[in-house]
């Protein structure tokens, strides 16, 4: 009876799995040897091709010891979708081959190349350009998934600008950044404390311009988070007078370490800025706690700290090693996040948005970036703000419409 019972739900389940239309290999058997590489992924595949649950029911629905023994049929089907619940739930903006490829969670290849296990190893792209694998898989184990898969997507997002050079390793992390942490719980005073402090920190810089005094004081503060190379440019065009330059060579994160070391050292200030930050600690002491704050606008670093808990280190950037990029310098980069921060408190975003904007304000961002060389930081800055201005333009239009919303209704 219980067999009976269970028989329509298992040929609902066989008519959806007989929906799942997987395209035919594009090798002939005799390249399939000569490739060698992915030879149980093709297999999976194969078998997962060649099941018919219908028919297995069919042959097995008088006999109830049959029927349970097809249940292990399905786990090439629950691998898959374990797996692919992880690809979703890292899946860069703009995700591509998520969306393109039938095949590339299920090719998802854990043992590897013969007599190079990479079952323990980290996750890494392999076989790009290969039709057997619609233009790559993964290869190894899961916990380094968030980044191959970024790895694996850069390439998808089309720059704004002719000549435009994207980081290798930068690209990456930064969509890491976008998709790894999480802000359910970050609260509107914590958005609002990183505001003030990215606004703390261009006052200083305007000070700065106009108060010799004010002007030493800021380049020391700026020298413990900056290189050296651009304090010294931040110092020359403060002297010329040149506000808005000297902002455009720093960082946010950078602004928000000079902000904080100011207010950690002038506990009397009796600026707006600094009365509305001793007020905002004040009502919300546990959120607005270092440890809170890093962990809600910090990222990723597996490289530096072999975690992926988004954390805020405070580090100075990290030069090119070599002439070349690396995940050291990607990882040192902690401004994207802090910014947006500001931005959403700026567009009166509510913290949970976060979770949908921010990758999208990446993917923005990434595709306006325009550098001439490794070392051209100014230019990944002028990205950040272009996206910033866009979000702020659109947001000050749709303000502006609600009263003739509001008329259109009365």
């Amino acid at each position: 009876m219980e067999v009976e019972a269970a028989l329509p739900q298992m040929q609902r389940l066989a008519s959806r799995i007989s929906e799942i239309q997987l395209p035919r290999a594009s090798l002939s058997s005799v390249e399939k040897n000569t490739l060698a590489f992915g030879y149980w992924t093709e297999k999976h595949i194969e078998q997962q091709r060649k099941t018919n649950f219908r028919a297995a029911i069919e042959r097995a629905q008088n006999d109830p010891e049959k029927l349970r023994d097809l249940r292990g049929q399905l786990a090439p089907f629950l691998r898959d979708t374990l797996v692919g619940f992880n690809y979703a739930h890292y899946a860069p903006p703009g995700a591509q081959i998520l969306q393109t490829n039938p095949l590339f969670v299920r090719s998802h290849d854990f043992l590897g190349l013969q007599g190079a296990p990479q079952t323990w190893k980290q996750t890494e792209v392999f076989g790009s350009g290969w039709p057997s694998s619609a233009g790559g898989r993964l290869v190894g184990s899961l916990p380094g998934l968030p980044y191959a898969l970024a790895e694996a997507e850069q390439n998808f997002l089309i720059p704004s600008r002719e000549q435009a050079l994207i980081w290798g390793d930068l690209v990456p992390q930064m969509i890491v950044t976008a998709k790894v942490p999480r802000w359910w719980h970050v609260t509107p005073a914590q958005l609002q404390w990183v505001s003030l402090h990215l606004n703390q920190g261009e006052t200083l810089t305007a000070e700065a311009a106009l108060l010799t005094a004010r002007r030493s004081d800021f380049l020391a503060a700026l020298s413990h988070n900056a290189p050296p190379v651009r304090v010294r440019k931040v110092s020359d065009l403060l002297s010329e007078g040149r506000v808005n330059d000297a902002i455009d060579n720093i960082t946010p994160s950078e602004l928000y370490m000079v902000a904080r070391d100011w207010w950690a050292t002038h506990r009397d200030d009796t600026s707006y800025l600094s009365t509305e930050a001793r007020r905002l600690a004040a009502d919300h002491s546990s959120e607005l706690t270092p440890a809170a704050i890093s962990r809600a606008f910090g990222t990723p670093k597996p490289t530096l700290t072999g975690s992926y808990l988004p954390e805020l280190l405070s580090i100075r950037s990290f030069p090119t090693l070599m002439g070349y990029s690396s995940r050291l310098m990607a990882e040192s980069w902690e401004s994207s996040l802090i910014y947006y921060a500001a931005l959403a408190n700026d567009v009166l975003l509510a913290p949970s948005q976060l979770n949908v904007m921010i990758p999208e304000w990446t993917q923005q961002t990434v595709e306006k970036i325009f550098a001439t060389h490794l070392e051209d930081w100014p230019a990944l800055l002028r990205s950040l703000r272009l996206v910033g201005e866009d979000v702020r333009t659109r947001a000050r239009k749709q303000l502006a419409t609600l009263p003739e919303q509001k008329a259109s209704l009365q």
